[in-house]
């Protein structure tokens, strides 16, 4: 059986700012695959991962301008929304620069659902703020209509705020399975997959909450026996703060990984969301995690820059496989 990757994009990466036009979504989807060329030109079987936040922001943002013209989006269906563009725009990016590679290799995004833990405290828990900004009436407003969570943050205003439960299965994951298994570079699971929960009839049902990513990542990497997983950040400031390099070569092993989310004080969520996805996936049999920027990425595919973890002598090595 060939090695597996799976290649997690952050949302970021292709929508850093809010200036962020569709073609500057489309360029950066094409560094990106340019970037990627290694990989997907080898016989590493390869699904790819992007998040969604920013993408998911713009989308409520239109929504709330609209507001009083249009129906307003479910949360659930932004993130099939942002799935089948950025989906688009990544398959159509990863396929042109293969064919001008003269590879026939096919690309599939695929549209995913994840089950989220609805029995779990965290469903219960509002503390993801999503949308645009609220003045205090408008924030009220949505309060009252739709029942919102609203959180306020002095000297900014108030915010929409969301659970992010614990994400239990991927419903489209033996598809994606055999597609992978068979060659196909697979996209899915963008965001985490869009939220739903089984109700009491056993039927899927969208949900108003949103999906750890990186925890999402862990688990396709798991399922496709993926030993590698890659993450592509938008940039190394959080890091940088976090005393953690990743834009020059550096490796720590899964052991130095787990005492360090022990003992220091990181500071960033994002980083710490990054490194403890990193840390389950060489404790769930991974052999390899590197966190690289999109600037980097040649770099890091060559050993000369991002922050490599795993063994010394891995099992399985990127290096080796492109």
């Amino acid at each position: 059986m060939k090695e597996a990757i799976v290649i997690l994009v952050n949302g970021e990466v292709l929508a850093g700012t809010k200036e962020s036009t569709i073609q500057d979504q489309k360029s950066s989807a094409a560094l990106l695959a340019e970037g990627l060329l290694p990989i997907i030109t080898s016989d590493l079987n390869v699904a790819v991962m992007h998040g969604n936040k920013p993408q998911v922001g713009y989308v409520l943002f239109r929504s709330e301008l609209a507001n009083h013209v249009l129906h307003r989006i479910p949360l659930d269906v932004c993130g099939a929304d942002t799935q089948g563009a950025t989906g688009y725009m990544l398959s159509q990016a990863i396929t042109n620069i293969l064919r001008g590679d003269n590879n026939g290799r096919k690309v599939m995004p695929i549209t995913t659902q994840t089950i989220i833990d609805s029995e779990s405290e965290h469903f219960l828990e509002r503390n993801k703020q999503i949308g645009p900004w609220l003045d205090r009436e408008r924030a009220e407003h949505r309060r009252q209509v739709y029942g919102w969570y609203i959180k306020e943050e002095p000297g900014y205003g108030y915010r929409r705020v969301v659970a992010s439960p614990p994400p239990i299965e991927i419903v489209e994951i033996d598809g994606i399975k055999q597609l992978v298994q068979s060659g196909m570079i697979v996209i899915a699971a963008g965001g985490g997959g869009v939220p739903v929960m089984v109700d009491e009839k056993g039927l899927l049902v969208g949900v108003e909450a949103v999906v750890d990513t990186d925890r999402v990542a862990c688990m396709l990497a798991h399922q496709i026996n993926a030993k590698i997983l890659l993450m592509i950040v938008e940039d190394d400031f959080q890091f940088v703060h976090a005393g953690i390099n990743i834009n020059d070569y550096s490796s720590i092993t899964g052991e130095e990984l787990g005492a360090k989310l022990t003992n220091t004080d990181i500071g960033s969520n994002i980083v710490i969301r990054k490194l403890k996805s990193a840390h389950e996936h060489i404790q769930h049999g991974g052999s390899q995690v590197i966190i690289t920027t999109l600037k980097k990425l040649k770099q890091t595919l060559n050993k000369k820059s991002g922050l490599w973890i795993g063994e010394k002598n891995a099992v399985v090595d990127l290096t080796e496989m492109i």
